[in-house]
């Protein structure tokens, strides 16, 4: 996003609705100019416009331009931060085995939302299952058969930041791929130990073809 058009946002989140004089003389821009940004901003649908209650002037309503509740993901964020502090408290009040313990229930029951599958499924149709739900939560998930064996790729870690100081956080992920493919697997690299990718393998049990 441009540098006027982040700072058009910062400053409709500070003040509220502004009419395009005041977004203009706040960005040190001309009216036309604001306008074009403004214009991008709607279309994307991170800004929205209503007529002001009380006109000022005769003829066309003056117009308020307002934040758009997606506009609040453009803004800066400290998600990071957020996770970082809770995890270290969870360390200091319940201990390691507590907190691993924790986030592999966190695991587990984030697995258990994706959609059901039957116990007799084949093992592709198991692994399909797992790199779609992990793909829709930004994992860049996929797999591969190999002499035998399954092997699960992802190459994005959603929370790469917060891995890399918490590396228990990677317990969460073990125990949601287990869940997901409901099978035993070995984790052979990992993004938070700077590996380029995360791979789990998988070795088939004689009850899943």
């Amino acid at each position: 996003m441009s540098t006027i058009r982040q700072a058009i946002l910062e400053i409709l989140s500070q003040r509220g609705p502004l009419p395009i004089d005041d977004i203009a003389r706040l960005t040190h821009r001309s009216v036309m100019a604001t306008r074009y940004h403004l214009g991008v901003l709607i279309n994307d649908g991170a800004v929205l416009t209503h007529p002001l209650s009380r006109p000022t002037t005769v003829g066309r309503p003056q117009m308020l331009y307002a934040l758009a509740d997606r506009a609040h993901n453009q803004l800066p964020k400290q998600y990071d931060m957020l996770a970082l502090n809770l995890l270290d408290e969870v360390m200091r009040v319940l201990g390691e085995k507590e907190e691993r313990a924790l986030l592999r229930r966190v695991g587990r029951r984030l697995a258990n939302t994706a959609p059901p599958l039957r116990q007799a499924a084949r093992w592709e149709t198991r692994l399909e299952r797992a790199t779609d739900f992990l793909n829709q939560r930004g994992y860049l998930a996929d797999w591969q058969r190999t002499n035998g064996e399954y092997t699960l790729n992802i190459c994005n870690c959603p929370y790469r930041q917060v891995a890399l100081t918490h590396r228990h956080v990677c317990d969460m992920d073990m125990a949601l791929v287990g869940e997901l493919l409901n099978a035993p697997m070995k984790m052979l690299h990992c993004i938070a130990r700077q590996d380029s990718k995360c791979v789990f393998v998988v070795k088939p049990t004689a009850n899943k073809k």
